[in-house]
């Protein structure tokens, strides 16, 4: 009698149910999405590299990450950067409303990007915090030209036109704010943001609010 009943359970599921597929939910393609509301940080850019990862393992075929973020560790954002680089996914970015500093490398790594009505970019000198010693001061500076040529060549990548990071030298000597016209014109945004609800999405958006941090000595915005 229990097999029947198996049996007869069985054959009363739809055919998606009895071949194993979720219900409703796609098994490969589309957007999955990472909304970023807050700093970049050690924990926020592991978080967003682990979500792209399993979206890999998935067959999502794009990540998109909104983001909201005043700045923070350059050396996270650099880790964040090269690892989405390394992964067979698109990987879109949408500045949402205010991305800062550090942020603004991590939204020039989006092969398209988007910038909704209001959102601003937010540039300064980087900076950094720790306290040098004689033996360590040219390692240190070594590494801040390092860093700092890197900053400007995801700027400068970011630009339609190699010839726009004129406009864009200034920020080194003092903060720059560009608005969206600004974003769009200068290429930075590369695709329409009223584009974004043609989109096919694939499951729930992923939130990652970090705790806020101190930034100790060795912190770098």
């Amino acid at each position: 009698m229990k097999y029947i009943a198996l049996v007869l359970a069985l054959f009363a599921l739809p055919a998606h149910a009895q071949q194993g597929a979720p219900i409703n939910v796609p098994t490969k393609g589309g957007t999955m999405t990472i909304n970023l509301l807050g700093l970049i940080t050690s924990e926020s850019m592991a978080e967003v590299v682990r979500t792209a990862q399993d979206a890999v393992l998935t067959g999502v075929e794009e990540i998109q990450i909104q983001i909201s973020s005043g700045g923070g560790k350059v050396y996270a954002a650099r880790f964040a950067v090269n690892a989405l680089a390394a992964l067979p996914i698109k990987v879109t970015t949408v500045a949402m409303s205010d991305v800062s500093s550090s942020a603004v490398a991590l939204f020039c790594a989006g092969e398209e990007r988007y910038v909704a009505p209001g959102a601003t970019v937010y540039l300064h000198q980087l900076t950094r915090f720790a306290e040098r010693s004689m033996k360590t001061a040219s390692a240190q500076e070594r590494e801040d030209r390092i860093v700092q040529g890197w900053y400007n060549g995801m700027l400068e990548n970011c630009l339609a036109k190699p010839e726009f990071m004129k406009e864009l030298r200034s920020y080194e000597e003092r903060d720059m704010i560009l608005d969206d016209v600004d974003i769009r014109r200068l290429g930075m945004a590369n695709a329409d943001f009223p584009d974004l609800r043609t989109k096919k999405y694939f499951g729930r958006a992923i939130n990652i609010v970090p705790r806020h941090y101190s930034s100790g000595q060795d912190g770098r915005r």
